[in-house]
């Protein structure tokens, strides 16, 4: 048997050749350093190593990529990429995506009602005083702490063909995110990001504005998808990374820029919203996973109320 120097040396010598096995070598070293891997994962592991400030090259046989280290580095190496592993086993996000005509109709279902009840904004009768206690006014906003407008803006459109639209878009999105999400929680965070978008946009513009309409939660939903596609890219590339956040502004300068009463900035940071809460949820997924079906019901529950509790705020004021 050859040392283990001597098959080093000539595994740097010859890399197309496959070297033998090492009897003495650990576990971990045989895991991590002397098995062929993908690229991919040969690149992963020279970053980790390079981080470290560990000796190394990568090697390319008819096998596959291998990571070559010293002979006095190869338990630090091992132990490196080790850690590495354990620390990202449940990385990148890997959501279970629902049965497609399930999650369609219960959404699309729920799109129908929220059509109905969105239209009973133009009603002659009721109308004016949806708008005077609902709309998104900044100065009752952040003045006089009328809170409840940054929710029942969401639900005021300035004419059918607006409901229309945020509706169509809208409902194709939310079945996309609720499959993978699941319905309670792909709701509720489009939700907050609609508040969390009306509220930034109140506070940038400042006095004498006012805004109305669902497509801040409309955006908000592509800036969760986005960001959702985004961690659970597969590679740490930056083409990998930089694919879906270029595709989620395409769309929202497509999408979110057309008409004479478009509010860009209920736009913009609607989908900013969106895409920092789903970063956030796509961390707590790695480590929690998917709530299950009760608390995503509860969710759910807790979704409808607000709307409906801000509404009630609203009348009473």
């Amino acid at each position: 048997m050859r040392s283990q120097p001597q098959s080093i040396a000539l595994w740097m010598l010859h890399p197309h050749s496959e070297p033998q096995s090492l009897c003495d070598y650990s576990a971990v070293a045989e895991r991590y350093l002397h098995r062929p891997v993908s690229k991919g994962q040969a690149e992963i592991w020279s970053l980790v190593l390079t981080a470290r400030d560990v000796p190394h090259k990568i090697l390319h046989s008819v096998y596959g990529y291998r990571i070559a280290v010293p002979p006095d580095h190869e338990n630090l190496a091992a132990r490196e990429l080790e850690k590495y592993e354990n620390e990202n086993r449940a990385w990148p996000l890997r959501l279970e995506v629902t049965p497609w005509y399930p999650n369609a109709q219960s959404t699309l279902w729920t799109m129908l009602i929220l059509t109905a009840i969105f239209s009973i904004s133009f009603s002659e009768n009721w109308r004016e005083r949806l708008i005077a206690i609902g709309s998104g006014d900044v100065d009752s906003i952040l003045r006089d702490g009328q809170w409840w407008r940054l929710v029942t803006a969401l639900t005021l459109h300035a004419d059918p063909p607006h409901l229309l639209g945020n509706m169509m878009v809208g409902g194709l999105l939310m079945v996309w995110l609720c499959s993978l999400l699941g319905t309670g929680l792909g709701w509720g965070i489009v939700l907050l990001s609609g508040i969390l978008g009306n509220l930034t946009n109140a506070m940038v513009h400042g006095e004498a504005h006012s805004s109305i309409g669902f497509s801040t939660v409309v955006f908000g939903a592509l800036g969760v998808i986005i960001a959702l596609q985004t961690l659970s890219a597969r590679r740490f590339s930056l083409r990998d990374r930089v694919i879906p956040l270029g595709a989620g502004l395409a769309l929202l300068g497509f999408l979110g820029t057309h008409g004479e009463r478009t509010d860009l900035g209920a736009h913009l940071f609607g989908f900013m919203s969106g895409l920092i809460l789903g970063l956030l949820t796509g961390q707590i997924l790695k480590t929690s996973g998917l709530p299950c079906l009760k608390t995503d019901h509860i969710v759910g529950m807790i979704t409808c109320l607000v709307p409906i509790l801000a509404w009630l705020v609203a009348f009473q004021y």
